[in-house]
């Protein structure tokens, strides 16, 4: 299985709070529902805490495999419904995306 980590700033302007509830009751389940290949989905919130964290949310999709991956990323869905949806929550040009092999050690 291939782990894609999605490390996610919020767009200029927006409160956590806002993103926080915007990614959670429309993006998430939005990604869900168009990608059943989709295997885990794990939204992971920075604890603010009273102050700014570089990232606003780590996230991660498990996949069977890369081709997968590469499939979704060049799909009608993902270009036309996905990634506009991303431009209402999240700063695009601040995001890292890495692909992983887990390894758990316990």
């Amino acid at each position: 299985m291939v782990k894609q980590i999605f490390a996610i700033k919020r767009k200029p302007g927006m409160t956590f709070e806002e993103f926080k509830r915007y990614y959670l009751a429309v993006h998430a389940p939005l990604v869900r529902k168009s990608f059943p290949e989709i295997r885990k989905y794990v939204v992971n919130l920075a604890l603010q805490r009273g102050k700014e964290t570089p990232y606003d949310a780590v996230t991660e999709i498990y996949w069977d495999n890369v081709e997968t991956i590469i499939r979704i990323a060049k799909s009608d869905t993902y270009k036309n419904v996905i990634m506009p949806d991303e431009d209402n929550f999240a700063d695009r040009q601040s995001g890292v995306v890495v692909l992983t092999e887990e390894y758990p050690q316990k």
